[in-house]
């Protein structure tokens, strides 16, 4: 961009001088009383930091111009801006007074812009430049949640240099606090939980918080971290609770909110039971929810290799926890995994080679059993309840009482309760639900073989309590939706 000057040997004022770059052309002037021309380049469009044949031209009058040099010139590099306080698309949560930008060269002058989103005229600014850095000072605050575009142009290094395009900042200011994340969800929540709330930017540690950040519905203590409150828990269990954060809460730059905020959830339904221990020591775990009122068991995967009665009940779990009207005046106990060893494995045995639904005290148990895949010599176990699986799988259900159990198994599609007893009934309706064949009266409830030493004819038979057993129709995929209503209508 600056003025290219040729000297001559003579002055000159009779003959026209222009440069030519390929088809460009810019004119040159004499300049008076001296020796020189002075060549203006920027009708060359010429690129910064690149080589170029150039051809100085002297023509008289109309003539045809001769060529009286040839030179091979060398354009500056480009300056860059190489880091500025304010970043493309960046949030300003602060109150800047300026912005500073640094360059690669030292600088002679710049030019900044700086005008609001949507606003007809540009804002009141000074730019201040003193080595690479230029310094945009503001004549006043940015107004808040506002959209800015920041623009430096015309800038000139003391080499000569410039910005290959305008240097171009687009970004918007702030307004107070605002929540971005909860670290609970809507439920599950643990009574002792620390819930954490996180905003956008820091908060002013000096504010009282204690009228504008409350709890209802269960005890807390509150505290205050950085950018994020914290709710330290103290609550009961299927307990409702909302968290609120009044507007006026202030950041650390002392930027108030503007709009309250609230989020309600509930503490978790359920308690966790570990009632044994199985061979390899992994817990046996039973999840109870409700309080008072008669109780309805649910169980899976007394065989390993039956996994989706595994999965079944953990989501039937999952919708328990999530509707707590369900079970309103009522009591549940689930237990996902009666095998998990066998799970572990993907044996229908647990981890000593016993099948644990043959391994309860039943009128004619044996030792030795014959199975889906045929005869197994000890597959009963060495006695009833020889199992840590089964003794603990046993004591729970006595304790409980269950008013009615549900086993579930794969596969088979069917679902089987105590003839003309009180399972019966429930069992039609399950099997009707799901599209399953009802199979209590059916010839050994449908199976093919002798069944001793099961778990829901040892509930039945020994315990009076009514029980019926539902083969899944896969081992291991389910749909918790196909199931989910039957699941629920056993409840009343």
């Amino acid at each position: 961009m600056r003025t290219l000057e040729l000297k001559l040997d003579t002055p000159d004022v009779l003959y026209t001088y222009h440069v030519q770059v390929g088809k460009e052309i810019a004119p040159c002037q004499a300049v008076l009383g001296k020796a020189l021309l002075s060549c203006g380049l920027a009708p060359l469009a010429l690129l910064q930091g690149r080589q170029y044949q150039i051809e100085v031209l002297r023509s008289f009058r109309s003539e045809a111009p001769s060529v009286v040099l040839k030179a091979m010139i060398t354009t500056l590099t480009a300056t860059t801006i190489v880091n500025g306080s304010v970043g493309g698309g960046d949030t300003v949560y602060a109150k800047p007074m300026e912005f500073t930008f640094t360059a690669d060269k030292p600088l002679k002058s710049a030019i900044a812009i700086l005008t609001q989103e949507g606003a007809a005229s540009a804002m009141g600014t000074t730019t201040v430049v003193k080595g690479k850095v230029i310094t945009i000072k503001l004549a006043g605050e940015l107004l808040r949640e506002k959209a800015y575009i920041l623009k430096i142009t015309n800038l000139e290094a003391a080499d000569g240099s410039s910005l290959v395009e305008p240097y171009i900042v687009a970004f918007h200011t702030s307004g107070g606090p605002k929540v971005t994340n909860v670290s609970v969800g809507s439920s599950g929540v643990a009574t002792n939980a620390h819930v954490v709330v996180t905003f956008d930017q820091q908060l002013s540690d000096s504010q009282d918080i204690s009228k504008l950040v409350v709890i209802s519905g269960v005890n807390a203590q509150i505290t205050r971290s950085g950018n994020q409150i914290i709710y330290t828990l103290s609550a009961g269990l299927c307990v409702p609770f909302t968290l609120s954060v009044a507007k006026g809460l202030l950041s650390s730059y002392d930027i108030a909110s503007v709009a309250d905020w609230s989020y309600t959830s509930r503490t978790i339904c359920h308690t966790t039971l570990a009632y044994g221990y199985s061979v390899h020591g992994r817990a046996l775990v039973a999840y109870a929810f409700g309080t008072e009122g008669p109780v309805t068991m649910y169980v899976g995967a007394i065989h390993g290799n039956e996994p989706s009665s595994s999965g079944l009940m953990r989501a039937w779990t999952d919708d328990l926890e999530a509707n707590p009207s369900l079970y309103s005046g009522k009591r549940v106990v689930v237990v996902p995994t009666i095998n998990p060893d066998g799970v572990a494995a993907n044996t229908r045995t647990n981890a000593h080679g016993v099948n644990l639904n043959r391994n309860f005290p039943t009128d004619g148990w044996v030792k030795d059993i014959n199975d889906t895949d045929g005869y197994h010599a000890g597959g009963g176990g060495s006695e009833p309840l020889s199992e840590p699986e089964a003794r603990a799988l046993a004591s729970l259900t006595t304790s409980w009482q269950p008013r009615l159990l549900l086993s579930f198994h794969a596969v088979g599609s069917l679902v089987m309760g105590d003839p003309g007893g009180y399972s019966a009934g429930y069992a039609a309706k399950y099997a009707s639900m799901v599209g399953y064949s009802d199979t209590t009266y059916s010839l050994n409830g449908g199976f093919d073989y002798n069944i001793t030493g099961a778990y829901e004819d040892w509930t039945a038979s020994k315990q009076g309590i009514p029980s019926m057993v539902i083969e899944l129709g896969s081992y291991g995929y389910y749909s918790f939706s196909h199931h989910q209503a039957a699941l629920r209508a056993m409840l009343n």
